[in-house]
């Protein structure tokens, strides 16, 4: 049987130092070309051929940097893995999913705000990273580790003292609300990119309004009632 990988945070930080600082001038070019095949067409359809072509070098010399495709989408994908879908710093981003805010509201504010911002910045890479997640097993398995431990484990921790404290009601399920959380921002996001990209978006206040429905509810209902 195949050993499962295990992906280490120091995998995701050699990677990102890679993609910033290649070795040379082709490096960099095969890397760029990468990065933009990659986002148009997805992991299955950008193919070594048509990267080292875009690049303006010859398959060969692509595999002498790569020595196989995996290689080279290792390099493209894990950077925005660790600065966006987790965080490259990582106890910046423990603190926004345990920081004392006032309430649930404001709160996921800071929280989203911040991430769809990071994504923002290229988000034909997040959505083949997105779908890569989705379909790969071997990666999928190897984030969840990470993403257990950075976010998940954090984030049900703070919701748990909210609720401790009164501000969530205790008869609310912490683990499905932040369930209920992840599906806000990547339904989000897959309506803002993917679905509805040409549509005019304003992120800060889409936020506010999701905020606002997830720490008060939908219903017409007065609140004190």
């Amino acid at each position: 049987m195949r050993k499962k990988q295990t992906l280490s945070l120091r995998d995701l930080e050699v990677e990102a130092d890679k993609f910033i600082s290649p070795t040379s001038e082709k490096e960099l070019a095969i890397i760029r070309a990468a990065t933009a095949l990659l986002g148009e067409r997805g992991v299955d359809g950008a193919t070594t051929a048509e990267i080292a072509k875009r690049a303006g070098v010859t398959e060969r010399t692509l595999f002498r940097y790569f020595p196989s495709k995996k290689d080279l989408v290792r390099r493209v994908l894990f950077p925005p893995l660790l600065n966006a879908a987790l965080s490259r710093e990582w106890g910046k981003l423990e603190a926004l999913l345990t920081m004392n805010e006032p309430d649930l509201k404001r709160w996921y504010t800071i929280f989203s705000t911040q991430r769809f911002a990071t994504i923002g910045k290229d988000p034909a890479i997040a959505r083949t990273l997105l779908v890569e997640l989705a379909q790969n097993d071997e990666l999928r398995g190897a984030v969840a580790g990470l993403w257990r431990q950075h976010i998940w484990s954090p984030m049900v921790d703070r919701l748990r003292q909210w609720q401790k404290d009164g501000v969530i009601r205790k008869e609310v399920d912490v683990e499905t609300l932040a369930r209920i959380i992840h599906c806000l921002n990547v339904g989000y996001f897959l309506t803002r990119y993917i679905f509805a990209p040409d549509s005019k978006w304003d992120d800060v206040a889409e936020v506010e309004k999701m905020a606002e429905i997830l720490a008060h509810g939908g219903s017409s209902v007065d609140r004190a009632s």
